[in-house]
């Protein structure tokens, strides 16, 4: 886990993609496995906010639909990947209202996903 203390300056997160506030003000703390990015999921150093989340051992990992793989929510907020530090500590939205059409991925909702509304 890469704890070191740093400064970055970037654009904010988009959030178009929440359907209403509710949510915003619970979201949970998460350890992105980091061996586990793809260069896709990466936009120019930056998993984008709204990128789905799925379950990888005792931390999470961008989901991608695969046979088993359990969603667990959406990443709040944009989240900085430099260099080849440790896993990344960030904010998960569990619940929520959720306008699919803005997510940074394309994204078809799991059957264990009942706690978000889709619109």
């Amino acid at each position: 886990m890469d704890l070191t203390l740093t400064k970055e300056s970037y654009g904010g997160s988009k959030l178009s993609w929440l359907g209403s506030r509710h949510g915003v003000d619970n979201a949970r703390t998460v350890t992105i496995d980091r061996s586990k990015l793809a260069t896709a999921t990466v936009t120019a150093g930056i998993i984008p906010a709204g990128t789905p989340l799925a379950k990888a051992g005792t931390k999470v990992a961008p989901y991608t639909a695969a046979e088993g793989e359990v969603f667990v929510g959406f990443l709040l907020t944009d989240q900085a990947v430099k260099g080849g530090g440790g896993d990344i500590v960030a904010p998960l939205i569990d619940h929520g209202r959720v306008i699919v059409a803005k997510l940074p991925v394309a994204f078809t909702a799991p059957t264990n996903a009942t706690s978000f509304v889709f619109v």
